[in-house]
């Protein structure tokens, strides 16, 4: 995507973005700084960071140093700046591309990522803007689609607008292990693993979930009288809605793991 129309998408979905995706992003969240090992008195930064769940999350369970969250979308940077107006840690928030922040070179202990590799034209240069502002040793960790997209579910939807000629969002929501590792190794990232993790996760009704794909950007871009029929008849099939009005998909998530090797120093 545009980035662009990344902050577009973004600041649309931010009055839903933390009701419908908490437990979805804390569920994840949660792998993302187990992989970063933060320590007492660690300097993060989360790139891509939204409302600035990893931040909470972080800060609940480490006395961090320090904490900056770099994001296209203003409005998603407004609404975490209030959730810490009362924080001891007081984040700095910037509007800033995550390819090319302002950032000073070796300023974090650990980076993360969380979903913001599907959304880029060129996640390489997110990769190695990552590395360039880790110090040495630091930990990078980063979150993407896997294949299956969404579970069965995501399955049936991509099949329909296929089909029917709709394009899909321009989101890479079947990443492949061996690309995202080849990402990190170009990136010059050292140390470099990719796990899967995968979970089920549950909606209360169909709704939620198409409009949790919405706040993700994943639903197809077409308008909504293309997608109307599409999500009637999906929201009709008993192979995605349960008896009692439930949807339950299997969510495969691929997990980089990598640490930023070399003598680096501020001062560079």
């Amino acid at each position: 995507m545009q980035e662009a129309d990344i902050a577009q998408a973004f600041d649309a979905a931010a009055a839903d973005y933390g009701r419908l995706g908490a437990g979805f992003l804390g569920l994840y969240g949660a792998q993302l700084l187990e992989r970063l090992a933060l320590q007492p008195g660690a300097d993060l930064v989360d790139l891509g960071c939204g409302p600035g769940a990893l931040i909470t999350l972080a800060e609940r369970d480490t006395q961090l140093g320090s904490a900056i969250g770099v994001d296209l979308s203003r409005v998603q940077l407004a609404l975490a700046r209030d959730r810490f107006r009362r924080s001891p840690l007081r984040p700095r928030f910037i509007h800033e591309s995550a390819a090319a922040t302002t950032l000073p070179n070796g300023c974090a202990d650990a980076v993360a990522l969380g979903f913001v590799l599907p959304y880029a034209d060129a996640p390489e240069r997110i990769l190695r803007e990552a590395a360039r502002i880790g110090r040495r040793g630091a930990r990078v960790a980063a979150t993407v689609w896997g294949n299956p997209f969404f579970g069965a579910a995501g399955e049936r939807l991509w099949d329909l607008t296929e089909r029917r000629g709709i394009p899909a969002a321009d989101v890479e929501g079947r990443y492949e292990p061996q690309r995202l590792a080849q990402l990190a190794f170009r990136a010059e990232l050292a140390d470099v693993t990719v796990e899967e993790f995968e979970r089920e996760v549950w909606w209360d009704t169909f709704d939620e979930w198409w409009d949790t794909l919405a706040v993700f950007a994943l639903l197809p871009p077409g308008g909504r009288d293309q997608l109307r029929g599409i999500r009637e008849q999906m929201s009709e099939d008993t192979r995605i809605v349960d008896p009692d009005g439930k949807v339950r998909n299997a969510l495969k998530v691929w997990l980089l793991s990598a640490t930023v090797p070399g003598a680096r120093s501020e001062e560079e």
